[in-house]
């Protein structure tokens, strides 16, 4: 079995280096093939991280050692957790030059809700003591996957929970989702995600393709969540967003500043397009841009 395992994870590794070194052909820009350095700080990417899978096919080196932030070609806030505090050395960097995320210090529902209230008039957080009929109940704390469907009006919420608008995002028998990347101003493309209805708080999709953006999302909509994004201090991840078959409004429920992917069931070929594209929408907006592009423009793909 210890045998079957180290062998299965050399062809993963070969298999991932493969489509890396395609992905990495694919692409042209200048400094292609300069040997840079990326300073991930106070953890390391892990290997399904999106931006370290980026920095992995434009051949960076990656590191956590600060000492190497003078000579690094990018520096990024990298916590895997809800709640980040403050670190003092990124902080200072910080004051002179872009550190990716470094303000992005809580993705709580609740602080994500109240922001998204403040963009888009509208949220989904609910008194659960006096609200009338169904709603969701949910941890605060990011990536628990712990949701559930609670009858209202509740007489003691409990501590640590959320209560919130349930939101009608049946599509059939599925329930879809939109996965939403973010490069600073820029959203490359959307996925489209579908589940089972009894399986709407999982990770395992039934279905996931990508979507151009204009196809899901109103210029109008795509203005707002850039301002949110904004809001949020987030310069790179990705959101979850769903929209009510009813009110045919968006609500923005999640938001991840170390995302992992491409999405479960997203086909091999997509997986590979995926990449390319978000590895293309890095280099165009934190490689390429001036800062004035950087602060000004917001793109929606076609």
């Amino acid at each position: 079995m210890k045998l079957y395992h180290t062998i299965r994870e050399a062809y993963n590794t070969y298999k991932e280096s493969f489509n890396y070194w395609l992905v990495f052909r694919s692409l042209s820009y200048k400094g292609k093939h300069e040997r840079k350095i990326a300073v991930f700080y106070p953890e390391l990417p892990r290997s399904r991280h999106i931006l370290g899978r980026i920095f992995r096919i434009l051949r960076y080196q990656i590191t956590t050692d600060l000492q190497a932030a003078d000579k690094a070609a990018f520096i990024v806030n990298w916590e895997d957790t809800t709640f980040r505090k403050q670190i003092p050395e990124l902080l200072n960097l910080s004051a002179n030059r872009l550190v990716i995320n470094s303000s992005c210090l809580d993705i709580s529902k609740t602080y994500v809700d109240n922001t998204f209230g403040k963009v888009f008039g509208y949220q989904t957080l609910i008194d659960p003591t006096t609200h009338q009929g169904l709603c969701v109940k949910k941890g605060d704390i990011n990536a628990l996957h712990n949701g559930s469907i609670v009858a209202c009006p509740v007489p003691y919420p409990e501590a640590g929970f959320i209560y919130q608008k349930l939101v009608n995002n049946q599509v059939g028998g599925y329930i879809e989702d939109i996965r939403v990347p973010v490069f600073l101003h820029d959203i490359p493309f959307v996925y489209v995600k579908n589940r089972p209805v009894d399986s709407r708080f999982g990770s395992k999709n039934t279905k996931c393709v990508m979507v151009p953006t204009h196809q899901v999302l109103s210029a109008t909509e795509v203005t707002n969540i850039i301002a949110f994004c904004q809001q949020m201090r987030l310069d790179y991840g990705e959101l979850d967003i769903l929209r009510d078959r009813e009110d045919g409004k968006i609500y923005i429920v999640d938001v991840n500043n170390t995302p992992g992917g491409p999405p479960h069931n997203l086909s091999r070929l997509d997986e590979i397009r995926a990449l390319r594209k978000l590895t293309a929408a890095f280099i165009k907006n934190f490689i390429e841009a001036t800062p004035a592009e950087s602060t000004n423009r917001a793109v929606m793909q076609p």
